[in-house]
């Protein structure tokens, strides 16, 4: 081999060797981001910290910036300058010359509910480029129970299922728990039941009535919301004196209770033919309570084509039901009403 070919052969060794302590120098030197505050969890009126170690920082700009949902990410600050003129923001640069690493620490003081969110520190390398770590901020606050996604009533149809479904938001998530209004008994038996849907089995008429959804997370007082439940039901008739003595010429009044939901129409019968408010006969029907309504027909002065059997008649959506009661003439007298 020729001295000129040996000395070719020398360089392009030195030249790739050079090429090659060149790169290795430039990615040691590129700059890292060694560590950063992991996710925090705080509740509002709480100071907390961010900090970002950046290695090789040199004279690479660093930022903290907040990511949002709309325009994608709010720059905090630049280095040690911030960037928005929030009293509450702190920002310290802390170098290391020796080791050609600083420290970036964001501050906020007595954090808001609209803190909450991910944070980014970033390294900016380029116009277009820039590397990031970030960390996420959760923010404790208060169960709320949905008004948009839980019912204020219920409806539902005696001997059929209901589920009834409770949402509420909060940080931490809420557990869900259900009582009666008033500490009565649940469906199920027991004073309480937990979980998010609330199942009552072939709905009875004793299971109407209010049952609060308690939402709870630690944070504050509970959530509650009342809902009514309503049970549909077909008219059920009862009649405390189904037989009824009265003289001639002296007054009789027949009463039924009727116990339906939604109330009944209720009406008198006699040989088939409705009976109706007027000289001789008196209907007046009164509601006693939400499912249950009395029922009265007065006759004003009896003779004879008045005794025998009346029908107390009750109708709803659900059905119908029908009663019997018999006035009668008494050997001895009763007194007149």
């Amino acid at each position: 081999m020729h001295f000129s070919q040996i000395f070719l052969v020398l360089w392009c060794g030195l030249s790739l060797r050079s090429r090659v302590l060149a790169a290795s120098a430039a990615v040691s030197s590129a700059p890292v981001i060694s560590d950063i505050t992991p996710d925090l969890v705080a509740s509002v009126g709480d100071d907390i910290e961010f900090n970002c170690t950046v290695e090789n920082v040199g004279r690479m700009s660093v930022s903290w910036a907040k990511r949002t949902s709309e325009i994608g990410s709010v720059v905090l600050s630049m280095r040690n300058i911030l960037s928005l003129s929030d009293p509450r923001y702190t920002i310290v640069e802390t170098n290391d010359d020796k080791a050609n690493k600083a420290t970036y620490t964001f501050k906020i003081t007595k954090i808001e509910a609209t803190d909450m969110g991910a944070y980014e520190c970033q390294v900016i390398l380029t116009a277009t480029d820039k590397i990031t770590k970030k960390l996420n901020l959760a923010i404790k606050h208060p169960a709320i129970i949905s008004e948009e996604n839980t019912p204020k009533s219920m409806l539902v149809t005696e001997g059929q299922n209901l589920e009834i479904s409770c949402h509420a938001d909060g940080f931490p998530q809420p557990t869900i728990s259900w009582e009666r209004e008033n500490r009565a008994i649940m469906p199920a038996g027991g004073s309480s039941f937990d979980g998010q849907t609330l199942r009552i089995k072939e709905a009875h008429r004793l299971d109407r009535g209010g049952y609060y959804c308690i939402a709870s997370n630690g944070v504050g007082q509970p959530d509650r919301r009342l809902i009514r439940v309503e049970v549909e039901f077909r008219p059920q008739i009862s009649v405390q004196r189904p037989k009824i003595a009265q003289m001639l010429s002296h007054a009789a009044e027949l009463e039924c209770t009727v116990q339906a939901y939604p109330a009944p129409a209720v009406f008198w019968y006699r040989n088939g033919a409705k009976l109706q408010s007027g000289s001789n006969y008196k209907i007046s029907n009164t509601a006693s309570s939400h499912e249950s309504t009395t029922s009265i027909l007065r006759i004003n002065s009896i003779n004879e084509l008045d005794f025998g059997d009346y029908y107390c008649n009750a109708t709803n959506k659900l059905g119908h039901a029908d009663a019997r009661l018999h006035l009668f003439q008494p050997v001895i007298p009763v007194p007149s009403m």
